[in-house]
């Protein structure tokens, strides 16, 4: 199952360093029949430049390895690309692998220049790769015609904002597949039955907790053995109490930006739901899977996850659950970013090592996996959004799909698709992430923590080794 660190791949990330997905509403389109289409699809060149271009071919007798990061999204979602492959090029040997230890599983071959030619990344540092030129440039796939939208350019079929994700210094290396957003979860039903109005500010947060307490019900659970999932919540309140400078500051990892009075009082709030006993029992010591089916099963009223919750739990809620996301409270009624401010936007990350022995055909893979019938495919299977146009038009919803798109809705343009730290620099992001365990356990006040946070930022400031971005 799925570790994740953002939303937005939504990336998704663990303790463990698994990346989380960010995925968003429940979809239910028919997928066209697999071979359907594809008659109408050109394959990608090769030609003597590194980049391919319309024009040349794929060498069709060149195996092909695809690694499939087998987490929440499962596997099946991958025989129709691969099918549409295999009938493209008949001769060609497809492969399909996959793992949730990409660490362990993939290093060891980008070291030895034996990488897959396309790698559905979810645990692999992906600036890393980038300084060290592992990866590809996906740029040219953008001007590539659409495998089952003749006339219509790949970058001509996607969402706004997906073309320009997973851009470093301007080069694309990373291509989203799916489209999230993350926030707190709970069951609409059980709120209306006790009378509770999901809050929208911390102090009625904590007033609440006290009510469902009372009720005879654990307030909150959260992913204990993978911290990360309560570190973006945090983010999120302190964001809005300090506004967008905040996030600057923190990705650019500005002096003190760790030490903000805004991210030390989000601290204090989160480590009260511990301290104050609004945790169920054990939390600290379950695994997302346990934590996720103890919610479900209603023994806790709140749980902080990405959009693929309800994917992942499968059959385990109620039909009559009533599954539902609303944004992170904010602090009070004096934060300035509005209550309604979520993370969200492509995720998710499709890479080509630039070392792969069939890269060509992991860019005509990946053009493939981009197109409307393999997408509406993914959204059918996985009950995610997707990152092409027209993906969910006139889909029946779930709960929990409704929800998030009307968190979408009500965001507007006050949602941002992540916090750029936890994309650049993965040392930095594994350290936020286990500190927020510290912090909750109580081993560490909220100003300890912030400081020790602090320290973590200036010495990848201060680090030669580690190249460094900013917005």
């Amino acid at each position: 199952m799925s570790q994740p660190t953002s939303l937005e791949r939504t990336r998704h990330m663990s303790t463990d360093g698994k990346v989380d997905r960010r995925t968003l509403l429940r979809v239910a389109l028919a997928a066209p029949a697999v071979g359907a289409l594809a008659s109408c699809a050109k394959p990608v060149v090769e030609k003597s430049a590194p980049a391919p271009t319309l024009g040349a071919k794929v060498d069709g007798s060149k195996p092909l390895e695809f690694f499939n990061f087998d987490g929440g999204y499962g596997k099946k979602w991958t025989e129709m690309p691969l099918d549409l492959y295999r009938k493209e090029f008949p001769q060609a040997a497809v492969k399909l692998t996959s793992g949730q230890e990409l660490k362990q599983q993939l290093q060891p071959r980008f070291i030895q220049g034996t990488p897959p030619d396309l790698i559905e990344n979810v645990g692999l540092d992906g600036a890393s790769l980038v300084a060290k030129k592992q990866l590809y440039d996906l740029g040219p796939l953008l001007e590539m015609e659409s495998f089952d939208q003749p006339g219509v350019k790949v970058k001509d079929t996607l969402l706004p904002g997906v073309a320009e994700a997973g851009r470093y210094d301007g080069v694309k290396y990373e291509m989203p597949y799916v489209f999230g957003v993350g926030g707190i979860w709970y069951s609409q039903p059980l709120l209306d039955k006790h009378g509770w109005t999901y809050p929208k500010h911390w102090d009625e947060m904590i007033a609440l907790c006290a009510e469902i307490k009372k009720a005879g019900l654990a307030p909150w659970t959260y992913q204990g053995k993978f911290p990360g999932y309560l570190a973006n919540p945090l983010l999120m309140t302190a964001y809005k109490a300090a506004g967008p400078e905040l996030k600057k500051k923190i990705d650019n990892l500005e002096p003190n930006a760790w030490r903000d009075p805004a991210i030390i009082q989000a601290a204090e709030g989160y480590q009260e739901l511990a301290s104050k006993g609004y945790l169920l029992e054990g939390t600290q010591a379950l695994s997302h899977t346990q934590s996720q089916t103890y919610w479900a099963q209603g023994k806790a009223v709140f749980i902080p996850c990405g959009g693929w919750l309800e994917n992942e739990l499968g059959t385990i809620a109620p039909k009559d659950f009533g599954m539902t996301m609303a944004p992170v409270p904010g602090w009070s009624k004096d934060d300035k970013a509005p209550y309604e401010t979520v993370t969200g936007g492509p995720g998710g990350a499709l890479i080509v090592p630039a070392q792969a022995k069939n890269p060509l055909g992991g860019l005509e893979l990946l053009r493939i996996m981009l197109s409307k019938q393999c997408m509406q495919n993914f959204a059918k299977l996985t009950n995610s959004p997707v990152v092409v146009k027209g993906g969910t038009d006139g889909v029946p919803m779930s709960s929990a799909a409704a929800s998030m798109q009307k968190a979408v809705n009500e965001a507007g343009t006050n949602m941002f698709s992540d916090w750029q730290f936890r994309l650049w620099y993965q040392k930095l992001l594994t350290n936020f992430e286990s500190s927020v365990g510290v912090l909750m356990s109580g081993d560490q006040t909220p100003d300890e923590w912030s400081k020790q946070m602090q320290k973590y930022a200036d010495e990848t400031a201060k680090d030669p080794s580690i190249k460094k971005y900013h917005v």
